[in-house]
This record gives C-alpha cells, structure tokens and sequence, in this order.
C-alpha cells in the first residue's frame, strides 16, 4: 500500500490518496467488508481473528422502489481497525504540538498506517481516498474541494449529533437525504474510563479525529473508530475533526479542443480591452483566472465513490432468520416486516 496527499487547485491539503496493491494478501478480501445477496440485503460482517467466525456489525434491506433502506445494528463485541495503541500518549503529545493546519494531514497517516497493519481492516485493494472534514456550521461538516468527485456524494457530513442512537434499529429515506452518520456499536460501561479521558484532550482542542467510512450502498456514513472519542466531544459541545474513507475509481475525462480555444480567445481579447480601456472592463481576480483555465485544461481523471461488496451464498431465509433472532432478542419482532420482501 502507499498514498500521497491532496491537495486543492490553491495548495490546501485535502486528504491522502491511497492504493492498496492486488498482491497483498491482506488486502485481497477485507477483515470489515460488506456481503450483498439476492433482493437487496446485505451485511457488514467482520473475521475474527485467531477464528473461522464471522460477526455480523449490521443487516441493512432496501426497499423494493428505493425510497430507503431499513438497518440493524449487531452490538456484537469486535476489535476496532485502528487499535487503541495507536493513539498512545506519545501520539497524542506529538500531535497537540503541530500547529492546527498540519495536525489533520499528519493524523491521516497515522490512521492510514494503522488500517494497513490491522487484521480487522476494511481496505482492500484498490483505490482509496481518506478526506479530512472540519466543521463548517453548526455541526455539519464540510471536507475540502476534491476536483473530478461528485460533492453530493463526498463533501459533507450531517447529523452527527444523532450518530450514537441507543437504538440498534435504524431507518434512512431516501427521498430526504441527509448523510446520516452510524454508529457500528452502543457505548458500553468499558467506555466511561476512556470518554473521560478524551473528554479533557476535547477541550485541549486536540481530540484525534473520528474514523469514517462512506457505504454508498447505504448514502450513509459509518463509524468505524472513535465512537467514544465522538461521545467525549457531544459531551463538551465541541465538534471533533473527522476523517472520511471513501473506495473509489476514476474515470478519463478528455476536455474539448474546442471549448478550450474559445476560453483563450475570450481571455486574450479580455486582455486587450483592459489595454485599450474599453469602457466597464475591469481586470480578472487572479483566483478567478486560474480557476477558469484550470477548468479547461486540467485532464485529470475525474474520480467517483462506489462501495464494493462480496457475494454470498447465503439464503435470504438464512439472512431473515439471523435478524429474526437479533430482533427477538430486542423484544422487537414486530419491525421483522420491515425487512422482508
């Protein structure tokens, strides 16, 4: 695996660009990965290590018209895929002394190494891109410009303030889209120690960022790491950074001749009014400028996210008796409707 950053047209770093190479075994099939099966279900299931066992994070169901998708959150006890060494004391130390602007970038590589190590990963080969998200209003989050990425399916994260549902049982409309957040499991007591902790390095205003993963599957984002980190940060009323991972491919984008000689001549004739001050003519912004020839010329791949999942063999009878049982467990089997065809 390697990356390399991005950077914005204006030089502002934006995330890491990731490649994670097909003769990694690691990597091949990843230790948190998506399962896809007949008629629109799915699991997020995760390998145990040391074990042939599967444990399932959630189910998730669309609906037949694609209005939305109903969602079951497991609880199930699981490793996380940045394990908590990673954010030791010296980390945290080394970090709270970067100035705010380098913080994000060198915290993208931490986890970037991290991901890589783990045995319960969910990067498989392919590309990734790993964004930073900053708040932008009112806890809604805003990463930076990633020229080629549809922003709809990137740019922002909403709702994290409900993230933590104590609810397992979810359900997201899709006629009212709002980049939901969720969270992979509930808080438990083993947490109280830990959010304490964060709690104080919140309002130091060095809380490491929490770990998000985008499902498109699900036009919804899932907290991979830093369930407790985010509980600390609501606690204080101060929102966490965030860093986004998105599975993607690109895609060639060849500009026209045409459009781009037509762009020089209106630049070039621009200028030689500004010469001969032709009345109402002012000069360019300089921003503007670059923006416009950059928008002609740049033949950069455009660059789009898409989940990948593996399909099983499971039967849907298999798949509606395991949230069957979850269900009964919760002393809700009434929503089992909600997940049948």
């Amino acid at each position: 695996m390697y990356w390399k950053d991005i950077e914005s047209d204006k030089g502002r770093w934006v995330g890491l660009q990731i490649k994670c190479g097909e003769r990694e075994p690691g990597l091949r099939k990843a230790a948190l990965r998506l399962e896809s099966g007949a008629d629109g279900w799915l699991r997020l299931v995760q390998d145990c290590v040391g074990s042939d066992e599967l444990r399932v994070r959630l189910w998730a169901r669309q609906e037949p018209e694609f209005d939305g998708v109903h969602l079951l959150r497991s609880d199930a006890a699981v490793a996380s895929p940045v394990p908590a060494s990673v954010l030791d004391s010296a980390t945290l130390q080394r970090h709270a002394a970067l100035e705010p602007e380098l913080r994000m970038a060198s915290w993208s590589r931490v986890f970037a190494r991290a991901l890589a190590d783990a045995s319960t990963s969910f990067l498989h080969s392919g590309d990734w891109v790993l964004l930073g998200a900053h708040e932008a209003k009112d806890w809604q989050f805003e990463t930076g410009p990633l020229r080629g990425m549809e922003p709809y399916r990137y740019r922002w994260v909403e709702n994290l303030r409900e993230a933590l549902r104590e609810d397992p049982l979810t359900y997201l409309d899709w006629w009212r889209p709002r980049r939901e957040v969720l969270s992979l499991r509930a808080l438990t007591d083993a947490d109280e120690g830990r959010i304490d902790g964060w709690r104080k390095k919140s309002r130091e205003g060095v809380l490491p960022p929490v770990l998000l993963w985008y499902l498109s599957c699900l036009e919804a984002y899932v907290i991979v790491d830093g369930h407790a980190r985010l509980q600390a940060a609501l606690l204080e009323d101060r929102a966490p950074d965030l860093l986004v991972a998105h599975s993607v491919y690109e895609r060639a984008h060849e500009r026209d001749p045409h459009e781009r000689q037509r762009i020089l001549e209106t630049v070039a004739r621009h200028a030689e009014e500004l010469e001969l001050r032709v009345p109402g003519r002012r000069p360019i912004a300089t921003d503007s400028l670059n923006d416009l020839l950059i928008s002609a010329f740049d033949d950069r791949p455009w660059v789009f996210a898409q989940t990948y999942g593996w399909a099983t063999r499971r039967s849907e009878a298999q798949w509606l008796g395991e949230v069957g049982a979850r269900l009964r467990e919760l002393g809700r089997d009434d929503a089992l409707a909600s997940f049948r065809r």
